[in-house]
């Protein structure tokens, strides 16, 4: 049965030469005459070159770990992934934790089959994204078009790791250690205001494959969408059957989203 519905899916420090030789006339100062101004001066003057040459370098290294995660990206044919989740809506002051298996078989296949909460699918066949979610909307399920905002949102690595990277301010490049792996945490934020289905993103990229451990997405109302890839294999064959959904008998079809 199809019910159509209107509306919208609800939703160490590393000195540069110079900063050296200034520290080396802090310390003869501070020797020498012992003079507080003196000190304060050259101290300020040692801030001003060390702090820039810092946020360099620190911009660099996110840079870097930014594209070399969009590199391996472009390599994949297909993503098969354990992961966790915890949503956090600050509006309605709650908490959510999920788990399941993320796969998605580029240009535009993707599959998410929930283990908690169970039964919990989301499915996009390159035509439609289907949203089948009994634990919290019993006996229906929703017929979204395949390019619309819910789809967007389901394809997270491919917003984040396919898009220009002139689209996004990086910064970060902090050296982070999650469930002992080494991952630089990168941070990007949208250079357009309201371009992105997110305001902010971090990701926390494995220094030795540069794939994405972690994602925290942050939506434009302020919900926090936080992922943990527990397991990956990539460019694997997948079966057809993975991007196929069938409404169970009785489930009423919503549609007429935009």
């Amino acid at each position: 049965m199809n019910v159509p519905c209107t509306g919208r899916v609800p939703g160490g420090m590393v000195r540069s030469a110079a900063a050296r030789v200034m520290l080396r006339g802090v310390t003869a100062t501070m020797t020498k005459t012992r003079s507080a101004p003196a000190v304060v001066v050259a101290a300020m003057a040692l801030a001003a070159v060390a702090a820039p040459t810092f946020a360099v370098a620190q911009s660099t290294l996110a840079d870097i770990a930014y594209d070399r995660a969009a590199k391996a990206y472009a390599s994949f044919t297909s993503i098969d992934a354990q992961f966790e989740q915890k949503t956090t809506n600050p509006i309605l002051g709650k908490t959510a934790l999920s788990k399941g298996r993320f796969v998605q078989q580029k240009p535009n296949l993707v599959a998410i089959t929930f283990t908690d909460p169970a039964g919990d699918r989301i499915v996009g066949d390159g035509k439609s994204l289907w949203v089948y979610l009994p634990s919290s909307t019993p006996g229906q399920v929703m017929k979204l078009p395949a390019k619309s905002e819910s789809a967007v949102i389901v394809n997270l690595l491919g917003q984040l790791l396919d898009a220009p990277r002139q689209s996004f301010v990086i910064s970060g490049g902090e050296a982070t250690t999650i469930d002992g792996v080494a991952t630089k945490k990168v941070t990007l934020v949208p250079r357009v205001a309201n371009s992105s289905a997110f305001q902010r993103a971090t990701l926390w990229i494995d220094d030795k494959d540069a794939r994405p451990i972690r994602v925290q997405i942050i939506d434009p109302q302020g919900i926090d969408r936080t992922f943990a890839m527990t397991t990956w294999t990539v460019n694997s064959l997948l079966p057809k059957d993975t991007f196929r959904f069938t409404p169970p008998k009785g489930v009423k079809i919503m549609t007429g989203f935009k």
